[in-house]
């Protein structure tokens, strides 16, 4: 008799955005907006956590291999600004290619993916 053992996918979302208030009021926040977008709450397999990188608010370097992929979000800010959660990010998105780990990239979180 074999003990099944569930196994759920496990996305971040890489917020590089803060919430408008139009964004809360329509959507209760960017973060439902991606999920709505990408994840599969039908078969509820999927588990998403977001961090605000904006406000300096990024994943654990010993937790990155327990995501599946990583999804950064667009952002008013420049990709090739000097903020230090910009250079942050920079780190936490090579860190991810060495690891070979899948990153979508909306917009700015795109522009960002390619700076290494």
């Amino acid at each position: 008799m074999g003990i099944e053992c569930e196994s759920k996918r496990r996305y971040a979302l890489l917020l590089a955005a803060r919430d408008s208030e139009y964004v809360k009021k329509v959507y209760g926040g960017y973060f439902n907006v991606f999920v709505a977008a990408f994840g599969d709450d039908e078969e509820q397999e999927e588990k998403w956590d977001m961090y605000r990188v904006v406000d300096g608010e990024f994943p654990d370097m010993n937790e990155l291999e327990n995501y599946d992929g990583f999804v950064v979000s667009g952002s008013p800010y420049d990709a090739y600004g000097d903020d230090n959660w910009i250079l942050e990010l920079c780190h936490l998105l090579q860190t991810l290619y060495s690891m070979q780990k899948k990153v979508l990239g909306i917009c700015f979180g795109h522009q960002v993916s390619l700076i290494m």
